[in-house]
């Protein structure tokens, strides 16, 4: 099961399937949800195949009874693990309840169990921060609401994968769900009894259940539903329409989809979870009112990536940066070419303001999301490295080559190197190397302008790059008479010369469009937000109460580093609150002015009484560092704004008025080292 984030940027991703062809359990499991005492209990019937020789389960569940023949291929010996729990104290660990002695079965068997736990776990401190979920809980039951985590609740095996079906029973009115179609919802002796078959094999289970409200529509055979938990028929229709168009969307684009349904579920505590065939949102994300048309889709694409065709861990982790080419990506580039270009620029600063030294790997050992830089590489180098694909072997290739993998791996592992070898035949031509070189190699090349010359109708450039170079197919952008005319040069070497046809040429651009993946030069980044974010322990300024506040909130689990006002640089970035303003109009960027209580800034003339402004600024004693300036609002609202500015690290500045979403902006970027004017050749 891939539970990852519904926010790009912003949450957490889980893990990826495991690597090799692997045996699935089945379960015919009956669970009853009593709210009231905090107790669930499961009778399960489980299938275990061949070469399966322990079963676990979550520590917090006790064994009521258990019963099974001895499995062909083993003795009849076994030891039993007792499973004990403190009531309303889930266990943090997962433990073998059985383990078979002697040779692993040779053929399939059936265990019987019953099973039971109290579970009542706190969701108050559940909260997003810019790179996690948050802490995680395994499992409660409770008038809030019943969630029982994915791994744990349910015997299982870490090598092995399962199917499911399931029985509910539940509180009238309190409806669950879970992976798979429900075929069966009714009310029997004053209990909701409801059914799901799940039988498309998963390397876990969540189940949830509240009192939802839910919407039922049917797209192509496809039933989607929502689950919220307020009866909103506005957002539900919102979600209703952008799930068929995704759906839509994707069977277009890589095939028709895998699942019997797709349901969009309310959370009670913030999660932005995406499972086999329904995504769990928690309620502040739900409402955001650019989710259903940006991370909602997100979540929709990992059906095919991720949930049906699994990820081979052997050999890294390829499903997040390929989720965000044929989702976020793929949404810019209908919006068309300069939406591209920006979003494909903010991954390549992402790469410098995160990726920096000690946090480096090659793309083979990305596994999962747990910071910025892992973001940066497992989310961004990665969905590049397909963005560059594509421009070698062209779109129509490229998407046939997805289709291709994805018909032919259904529910089973998919490596890296199954998509260069589809890539390699559609394209026509041994990609190896490029493989070899974006995935085992880390870091990103350098690229420079050496010259550009004009000579009569041509242009001379020489461009450059570090050792060991790498083999780079650059854009180069001609002006002219007619407008700009794109070249593309194959750079193998440290230093490559090439002769472009280009009449009347007045200019020359290198990559203007940053369809490269390279670490870019410093001129060509604005200060924005996501530079102070990569900074692992900023130096927070700040003398009263609600600094420090912002300082704790930002660092969140960490410690913040706090000092007095005026504390002196030493090379970290540095965030300044609250600064008087002799202070404050020495950080202030070269535009914008303060006096009077006012700030103007861009065109804007902002009371600092009601308006919080944040922004991104070469820092005065250390013009190479970027830090971090708040001014002006409600002192008393700084401990919570850390958590809303983690949402926007692409601006260099952000306004919130009293009332509503922030105005963001950026600063403007200095000549780039990598265009010129031209000069007639001697």
């Amino acid at each position: 099961m891939r539970l990852t984030p519904i926010l790009p940027l912003l949450l957490a991703a889980a893990t990826a399937a495991a690597a090799a062809p692997r045996p699935v359990l089945h379960h015919e499991a009956s669970v009853s949800l009593n709210v009231a005492e905090h107790e669930v209990s499961v009778s399960d019937v489980i299938t275990v195949p061949a070469g399966v020789d322990t079963l676990w389960l979550d520590a917090a569940f006790r064994l009521v009874s258990w019963s099974r023949p001895g499995p062909a291929g083993s003795r009849d010996a076994q030891r039993l693990f007792p499973v004990q729990a403190e009531p309303i104290a889930p266990a943090d660990s997962l433990v073998p309840f059985a383990t078979w002695v002697g040779e692993a079965p040779t053929e399939p068997f059936e265990v019987k169990l019953r099973y039971a736990a109290r579970l009542l776990e706190s969701t108050d401190d559940v909260t997003f921060s810019r790179e996690n979920v948050g802490r995680e809980i395994r499992g409660t039951v409770g008038e809030e609401g019943v969630y029982l985590a994915c791994e744990g609740w349910l015997p299982f095996h870490p090598d092995a994968m399962a199917t499911h079906r399931l029985t509910v029973r539940s509180p009238e009115g309190w409806l669950p769900v879970t992976q798979g179609a429900r075929v069966r919802s009714a009310v029997e002796n004053g209990l909701q009894v409801t059914e799901w078959e799940a039988w498309k094999p998963a390397d876990g289970l969540i189940l949830i259940a509240n009192r939802y409200h839910v919407t039922e529509r049917d797209f192509g055979g496809v039933t989607s539903y929502t689950y919220f938990l307020e009866d909103d028929p506005a957002l539900a229709e919102t979600y209703q329409e952008r799930t068929g168009a995704y759906l839509a969307m994707y069977d277009e684009m890589i095939g028709p989809y895998p699942y019997a349904k797709f349901a969009t579920v309310e959370n009670w505590f913030p999660t932005g979870y995406g499972m086999p065939s329904w995504t769990l949102l928690g309620g502040t994300v739900l409402r955001l009112p650019f989710i259903p048309y940006t991370s909602f889709g997100h979540e929709i694409a990992h059906n095919w990536w991720g949930n049906s065709a699994f990820v081979d861990d052997e050999g890294g982790n390829w499903c997040e940066g390929l989720t965000v080419y044929c989702a976020d990506y793929h949404y810019k580039v209908l919006e068309g070419d300069a939406a591209a270009a920006e979003y494909r620029k903010n991954l390549l600063k992402d790469f410098v303001a995160y990726v920096r030294e000690g946090r480096d790997m090659p793309l083979r050992e990305f596994r999962e999301r747990h910071s910025g830089s892992t973001r940066a590489i497992g989310y961004g180098k990665s969905m590049m490295v397909f963005h560059m694909v594509e421009r070698r072997i062209g779109r129509e290739a490229f998407l046939a080559a997805l289709r291709d993998v994805w018909s032919g791996h259904m529910f089973q592992p998919v490596s890296w190197d199954d998509f260069f070898t589809a890539f390699s035949a559609h394209g026509g031509e041994d990609l190896t190397w490029l493989r070899d070189q974006w995935l085992d190699r880390p870091g990103a090349p350098v690229l420079r302008l050496e010259s550009a010359v004009r000579d009569g109708g041509r242009v001379r450039v020489t461009l450059s790059q570090d050792e060991p170079a790498w083999r780079l197919d650059v854009p180069v952008v001609v002006d002219g008479p007619g407008g700009p005319v794109e070249h593309v040069v194959h750079l193998d070497g440290p230093r490559g010369e090439f002769t472009l046809e280009a009449p009347g040429a007045v200019a020359v651009h290198v990559d203007p469009d940053d369809h490269v993946f390279r670490r870019l030069h410093a001129a060509e980044i604005e200060p924005t937000l996501s530079q102070v974010f990569g900074e692992e322990s900023p130096l927070f300024l700040a003398d009263g109460e609600a600094g420090r506040g912002f300082a704790a909130g930002w660092m969140e689990d960490a410690p913040a580093d706090v000092a007095a006002m005026g504390a002196a640089a030493d090379g970290r970035a540095r965030v300044l609150l609250e600064a008087p303003a002799a202070e404050l109009n020495r950080w202030l960027p070269a535009g914008v002015q303060a006096a009077g209580g006012l700030l103007f800034l861009e065109g804007r003339r902002l009371d600092l009484k009601t308006h919080t402004v944040v922004m991104a600024v070469k820092d005065p004693d250390q013009p190479d560092v970027t830090s971090l300036l708040v001014v002006g609002g409600d002192a008393a609202a700084l401990p919570g704004l850390a958590d809303r500015i983690s949402h926007y690290g692409k601006y260099s500045w952000l306004v919130f008025p009293p009332r509503g979403r922030p105005e963001r902006g950026n600063w403007d970027t200095a000549d780039s080292p990598l265009s010129a004017a031209l000069n007639r050749g001697e």
